[in-house]
């Protein structure tokens, strides 16, 4: 892989999206003291809070990774990088307007999904522009385009459904929450998360790359199932709902058969701070994936309530927070120290990481995640809000861990 600074923008441009992403991670387990973990899933509140949670933290984290990686892995420029200098606050904004409508009154739904339509259609253009000029076109390269453009379809589902609470259009927009949900969790987020797995666990645990074909395998089948779950709107939807789930675990399955070869082939096994995350990142899909297909059998709203828990606080949280370990420390040495290395010394890439305080967090906020993962299963109110205090304690140290390296290098 030819690496060159040029690829990727600015450390300094992609600050605020590292800092904001943690902050609003901070923020979202802050405000779950708020949510009784038993309020039903259609509960604007609880609605509110999935939307805090996915649009300030995850998706800020996407566009800080993406921005970096995305060149880099397809080894090509940005097409127009001066993109990102207002998508974070535009973002915000829609995110805002999003919040107030779930809260307040409906209609600012309308310009939260609106304002979040027009900066997903800027990031996946720009994107898709980017890859238009790309010297590596793989089933990864091709990931990353299908997973844009099942972000922009969730998108636009969302803010029919804005449109249908406000009277708009006549649609009862529980009729497409489902694509909307699916479109976006499953087809740009777990889809993106699979394609760039792929690329940064081999370049960070020193572990063979699964082949080009190896990976198409779950790509396509994940596709596919997407592409049924949106069609199950129009036609056949018992068949095409339930066709798009059992395809989705197969591509899990496939998937998680690469994880094991490329873990397995280590050249050297270390359980540091990024390994720790990923152990309990991937432990934590498997567990939601478990929960997930019970709550099918047996149609008991605990273990839906469970996997989704997990999966976003659990996989989502600690393959981004882990991630954000490796990445940082050596976008900032790749941006500030490398270009000095001839003139003057540099510290060593794993020096610009705190190392006790990334391990505090980790402990406080696996801590966190047990318990209240077993809170919500055993349905107790007190011992989840207990364990939200361990997993704000943890996000809190966080933040302090990631403003530390950018504010003593950067």
């Amino acid at each position: 892989m030819n690496v060159s600074p040029s690829f990727s923008p600015p450390i300094r441009l992609m600050k605020p999206y590292f800092m904001l992403s943690v902050l609003f991670y901070v923020l979202s387990l802050c405000t779950a003291l708020f949510i009784d973990p038993s309020t039903p899933f259609e509960d604007f509140t609880l609605i509110a809070w999935v939307h805090l949670y996915m649009l300030g933290f995850v998706m800020l984290a996407i566009f800080a990774a993406m921005a970096q990686l995305g060149p880099i892995v397809i080894e090509s420029n940005h097409y127009n990088v001066k993109i990102f200098k207002h998508l974070h606050k535009a973002l915000i904004m829609g995110l805002f307007f999003l919040l107030s409508g779930f809260l307040y009154n409906t209609t600012f739904l309308l310009f939260g999904g609106g304002i979040v339509l027009g900066v997903m259609l800027v990031y996946a253009g720009e994107f898709l522009l980017t890859l238009k000029y790309a010297r590596r076109k793989t089933s990864i390269t091709k990931a990353m385009k299908m997973s844009n453009f099942f972000l922009l379809i969730g998108i636009m589902t969302g803010l029919t459904m804005a449109a249908a609470f406000n009277n708009i259009v006549d649609l009862n927009p529980h009729e497409i929450l489902e694509v909307h949900t699916f479109g976006l969790v499953v087809g740009f987020v777990i889809l993106l998360i699979m394609g760039i797995s792929i690329i940064l666990i081999p370049m960070f645990a020193t572990a063979k790359r699964v082949s080009d074909n190896e990976f198409s395998s779950s790509f396509i089948t994940l596709s596919i199932a997407v592409f049924m779950m949106i069609g199950s709107s129009f036609m056949l939807p018992t068949i095409l709902h339930n066709g798009a789930y059992l395809l989705t675990l197969i591509a899990f399955v496939f998937f998680f058969i690469q994880l094991f070869k490329m873990f397995h082939s280590r050249a050297k096994i270390k359980h540091d701070i990024w390994a720790l995350s990923i152990y309990v990142a991937y432990g934590s899909f498997v567990l939601s994936v478990i929960f997930f297909v019970t709550y099918l059998l047996n149609s008991d709203n605990l273990f839906l309530r469970t996997a989704l828990w997990l999966l976003f606080v659990g996989f989502f949280g600690f393959i981004i927070i882990g991630n954000f370990y490796k990445i940082i420390p050596f976008l900032v040495w790749f941006h500030i120290y490398s270009p000095l290395i001839e003139t003057q010394s540099v510290p060593m890439l794993h020096q610009l990481l705190d190392n006790k305080r990334a391990h505090l967090q980790w402990f406080y906020s696996v801590c966190g995640l047990i318990l209240s993962s077993v809170a919500i299963m055993i349905e107790n109110t007190h011992l989840f809000y207990g364990a939200m205090i361990l997993l704000i304690f943890g996000g809190f140290i966080l933040v302090s861990t990631i403003n530390h390296i950018f504010h003593t290098n950067t």
